[in-house]
């Protein structure tokens, strides 16, 4: 399932005590009635009463130090020394049969609580508020205080957070103000196109087409680019410029963000001058980024 590979979120373990709102409208997570419960509803006068079960009740709600999970030696075995973060929908489907659908996990310091379960991501995303704590950013943080940047949207927290995405959906979000980029998009649809068949002409088949990631990877740069920048980069052209280029590596180094990230918050600060390459290339990433966005 898509929830399996929603991995390593910090999130808040919701249990729902009785009286509470409902926070999920999966029925799965309800306590549906017994059949006899039913048909008691049916009856008549007491006779029905004394029919129904009574209510279930609760069990007491498992500490944190009780969930089960990898324990420290492992995962910084797994992640660091065989490079796990590369394959982390493997052992994130891995854990859920050993250890069930939430578990926690231990990465240097940073602490982990999993869920892979849909109906439970829901549940706890409902039982967040306007103004959600999401996943721990604090390396995100640390590069901005060090480079002296701006707190933004991906980043930013509570309520922060919340005036920014309201100044964002009213401008983008909107399905009616979608319609208005659409002249933009399809005509970076029409360069795609385009640049598959000029890809194609240059294999001896006449057909194939290699590294279709990268490709779609640069198409999508070029639909943000339109609607953000309103402008083309030139990354579906044949000679890409200079400066396109630059920005394609610091997001490629980026969008591999969750494993670089990992790597930069996992790694204590006093290690870093004998670990110095995973925080090195987390700040060459954002140093690109933020240089483009300049120009």
């Amino acid at each position: 399932e898509g929830a399996l590979n929603n991995g390593l979120c910090k999130l808040m373990l919701v249990h729902r005590f009785p009286g509470q709102p409902r926070l999920c409208s999966s029925q799965s997570l309800e306590v549906r009635s017994s059949p006899r419960a039913a048909a008691g509803n049916k009856g008549e006068g007491r006779g029905a009463e004394l029919l129904e079960p009574p209510p279930r009740r609760l069990g007491r709600v498992k500490s944190l130090h009780e969930m089960p999970g990898p324990n420290t030696l492992y995962n910084l075995y797994e992640f660091f020394w065989k490079d796990g973060f590369g394959r982390i929908h493997e052992i994130q489907q891995k854990h859920t049969q050993e250890y069930g659908k939430i578990f926690k996990s231990h990465f240097g310091p940073q602490f982990v609580v999993s869920i892979a379960d849909r109906d439970m991501v829901a549940q706890v995303l409902r039982a967040e508020g306007r103004a959600p704590q999401r996943a721990n950013m604090e390396s995100w943080q640390e590069y901005r205080d060090l480079r002296g940047r701006a707190t933004g949207l991906i980043s930013a927290e509570g309520e922060q957070w919340l005036k920014m995405r309201s100044v964002l959906r009213q401008k983008i979000l909107k399905p009616k103000d979608v319609a208005v980029y659409s002249e933009g998009v399809n005509e970076v649809i029409t360069d795609l196109i385009k640049r598959i068949h000029t890809l194609r002409s240059q294999e001896e088949d006449g057909e194939t087409v290699t590294n279709v990631n990268n490709l779609f990877f640069k198409y999508s740069m070029e639909g943000v680019a339109t609607i953000l920048y309103e402008c083309r980069l030139g990354c579906l052209e044949n000679n890409i410029p200079q400066q396109t280029v630059e920005y394609i590596e610091a997001l490629e180094l980026m969008f591999s963000m969750f494993k670089t990230t990992m790597y930069a918050g996992a790694i204590p600060k006093w290690l870093r001058p004998l670990i110095p390459k995973p925080w090195r290339e987390f700040c060459r990433s954002w140093d690109g980024l933020f240089k483009f966005s300049k120009i």
